[in-house]
């Protein structure tokens, strides 16, 4: 793959903004939860919807933000052996796996933080009574798991997904060839 740092840092955008999206969906629930005058989930609504409208405009859009940050640089080319679908589903399984084990090692801290609460609680004798903050938490962390876990294992299908809207032919996956020194015809 013969590419530029520009393009390189476009992907890496791209992928800031999926992020961005995945931690408004993650923190969706925790929204849902509060209760009161209706005032704060509004609000909270709002802030959502424009975080979600920022990493659209990034997704679709990530030459504005690679421009500004490469300046001058934007022709700077990079090679590698690795196919743009390849760099594309390695991304997204790391970006996945990250996420998982956030979510994984959050529920593990939320979760020791009930235990102990429950735990002190029981000697008191105030009984089982647990903020509902650590639940929030809990739900958060969990799905930012789950939605690791989904990216990491259907980071493929995604990449198909992707090909698909933007009118791409079926199977562009080439074949790299461990040795590029020699060429197709002999």
């Amino acid at each position: 793959m013969k590419t530029t740092l520009y393009t390189v840092l476009c992907i890496a955008v791209r992928l800031g903004a999926v992020l961005m999206a995945v931690d408004v969906f993650e923190r969706l629930p925790g929204v849902f939860f509060y209760s009161g005058e209706g005032h704060y989930p509004l609000l909270a609504l709002l802030m959502e919807v424009l975080t979600l409208l920022l990493a659209f405009v990034l997704w679709v859009r990530p030459s504005l933000l690679a421009w500004w940050a490469l300046g001058g640089k934007q022709q700077e080319i990079l090679e590698s052996p690795i196919h743009a679908d390849r760099l594309h589903y390695v991304a997204f399984s790391v970006l996945g796996a990250w996420l998982a084990i956030s979510g994984v090692a959050g529920c593990f801290g939320h979760g020791t933080t009930i235990l102990l609460l429950l735990r002190q609680a029981s000697y008191d004798g105030a009984g089982e009574t647990v903020p509902v903050t650590e639940w929030h938490w809990m739900v958060q962390y969990g799905v930012t798991a789950i939605a690791g876990i989904v990216l990491m294992s259907g980071s493929r299908g995604l990449i198909g997904l992707l090909h698909r809207m933007r009118g791409y032919p079926h199977n562009m996956l080439a074949e790299t060839d461990p040795d590029a020194s020699t060429t197709k015809d002999g």
